[in-house]
């Protein structure tokens, strides 16, 4: 009888797997994202417009980033967010298809109205906010490319989007055009190119590789015209770079290294957009990434 137990429980395990603890889905669900709520709810007075929305996770695990404008008032205001909810939801193809929303707390954490694609089922997401300070435009945005991961082995920690208040100590512009992260129990690693320039000291534009090891990582600047203020620990070789935590007023830090290039990143615009200052400014324009 006991050696009867005992295969048992070994047959058990090795149908689990190694590594899986109790609550632990062998092949977890994948869910559609979903869609804004057409129908008006008094209780989310506020519209907003999803230019990106990037997503991983599996089942009731979903997490990710993107970019938004306010619609409505005397005029746009754009916003990068992050967010951690049971449903990941879809980038609006324009105005009219906007989401429902309202303040939860502080303007920094937007909770918005999203519904499942059979309609059955009402959500809500709260949106970690970093507030930019031009709207998103056709000639003005960037598509998110960086993946967002399926698989969370750590605790989902929001990305640094640009800081973008006062900093007259750090005179860098640090425009990212490519960027990797990846995250562990010991923080944010991640890697990409960039241009610089610094006009405080006369340097136009150049370019350079980064890598970094933080507490916080970082993604592509989001709208062409932005950057992150950045000053030199050691000229030409490490960067500290302001970092704007999404969902708080927290300014984060982060130092990296970065190798000179001689020549600059020609700027990749997405199809059929022209350069910031070729263009007038629009809330016109396409939806961005959907999920890897």
């Amino acid at each position: 009888m006991k050696r009867l137990l005992i295969f048992v429980l070994l047959a058990a395990a090795l149908l689990v797997g190694p590594g899986c603890g109790s609550g632990c889905a062998m092949r977890p669900e994948k869910v559609d994202p979903d869609l804004p709520v057409l129908n008006p709810d008094p209780g989310f007075p506020l519209r907003v417009r999803l230019f990106s929305a990037r997503w991983g996770g599996l089942a009731d695990r979903n997490h990710g980033y993107g970019t938004g404008n306010f619609l409505g008032g005397d005029h746009l205001q754009g916003f990068d967010y992050a967010f951690a909810c049971g449903a990941p939801f879809l980038p609006n193809e324009d105005t009219q298809g906007s989401y429902q929303a309202r303040w939860k707390g502080s303007h920094y954490q937007l909770e918005i109205l999203t519904g499942d694609p059979n309609g059955r089922h009402q959500h809500t997401c709260t949106l970690h906010l970093a507030l930019e300070s031009r709207p998103f435009t056709a000639a003005n945005f960037v598509r998110l490319t960086h993946g967002v991961s399926s698989s969370l082995r750590v605790p989902w920690r929001d990305p640094g989007f640009a800081y973008e208040g006062p900093a007259a100590d750090y005179p860098v512009q640090f425009h990212v055009l490519d960027a990797q992260r990846r995250e562990d129990d010991r923080g944010d690693h991640g890697w990409g190119t960039a241009n610089l320039s610094d006009p405080s000291a006369g340097v136009l534009l150049e370019g350079g590789e980064f890598e970094y090891d933080c507490g916080r990582g970082f993604l592509v600047n989001t709208q062409l015209t932005n950057y992150y203020p950045g000053q030199w620990v050691k000229l030409g070789e490490e960067l500290e770079i302001l970092l704007q935590r999404p969902g708080t007023d927290k300014v984060d830090k982060c130092k990296v290294r970065v190798q000179i290039q001689p020549d600059p990143y020609p700027v990749r615009l997405q199809k059929g957009q022209r350069a910031p200052d070729e263009a007038e400014d629009s809330d016109a324009g396409g939806g961005a990434g959907v999920n890897p």
